[in-house]
């Protein structure tokens, strides 16, 4: 609800959060808001939940937070000035090596 706190927790991608609305979806209907988080979900997600999953542990191992990992495979950034977009969410300078394998991460799960 607006104006209500929320817990500290585990951020999702776009495709975990339209997974657990379609959860939560069976067990009865959905408020206002999660409708409206649904339908932008079914719009925006670029992978399904596992592979989405998968791609966030891979960021993880180049060293950035779980954080930007989440925002890496929502945006699925096609090139470095992209993604140096995103990786200010860091709040420190990511070294271009670690870059070059996220560029490579994110294009192995695009298919390129």
């Amino acid at each position: 609800m607006i104006g209500k706190g929320h817990e500290l927790g585990k951020p999702v991608t776009t495709s975990q959060a339209l997974e657990i609305l379609e959860e939560r979806k069976k067990a009865g209907e959905l408020g206002y808001e999660q409708q409206i988080s649904e339908a932008h979900a079914q719009k925006y997600a670029t992978l399904k939940s596992e592979k989405a999953s998968e791609m966030v542990e891979e960021l993880l191992a180049t060293g950035i937070s779980a954080k930007t990992a989440v925002k890496v495979v929502d945006i699925m950034p096609a090139n470095e000035a992209q993604l140096k977009t995103v990786l200010i969410l860091e709040g420190r300078p990511v070294e271009e090596d670690t870059t070059k394998k996220i560029l490579e991460i994110v294009n192995k799960f695009r298919g390129k």
